[in-house]
């Protein structure tokens, strides 16, 4: 959310397993306050009159809600961020299958016979893929 900060005021430092944290009470011109934790005795992501684009997480801390601002910084937006869809995608899908079954089939034969490779790849590939699992197999064929 993006707000114009209103008041920064300078609150408590505190040790943790990372180091010092200063812990500074933040208001924003909607009157929401809340708290922002920096390893700088001088922060400078949230300064009075400026608009800030941050998040707001709100947690219990002994008995009491606490509101905690986090700063979101733009370098970081764009190609950094993992894809949010967890949609099904057949054609990545059976990408997997198919390096997946190239991979064993390579276990297989080795690296000498590349044709052999190939055709064993794809029969692994077809039987996970298509359900098309060999009729017979003969002595240079693996069995199901």
């Amino acid at each position: 959310m993006k707000q114009v900060v209103k008041t920064v005021t300078k609150d408590r430092p505190y040790d943790s397993q990372y180091g010092t944290f200063y812990v500074f009470k933040i208001e924003m011109a909607d009157g929401t306050v809340g708290e922002y934790h920096s390893k700088s005795e001088n922060q400078t992501k949230f300064v009075p009159g400026q608009e800030v684009d941050f998040e707001m997480t709100e947690r219990q801390y002994n008995g009491t809600a606490v509101k905690r601002f986090k700063p979101i910084n733009p370098d970081f937006q764009g190609n950094n961020q993992r894809p949010t869809s967890n949609k099904f995608n057949p054609e990545r899908e059976a990408l997997i299958v198919k390096q997946n079954a190239l991979t064993n089939a390579c276990n297989i034969v080795g690296e000498d016979d590349v044709n052999k490779i190939l055709d064993i790849a794809e029969i692994f590939s077809n039987w996970v893929l298509k359900g098309d699992k060999p009729a017979t197999t003969t002595k240079t064929d693996l069995p199901f």
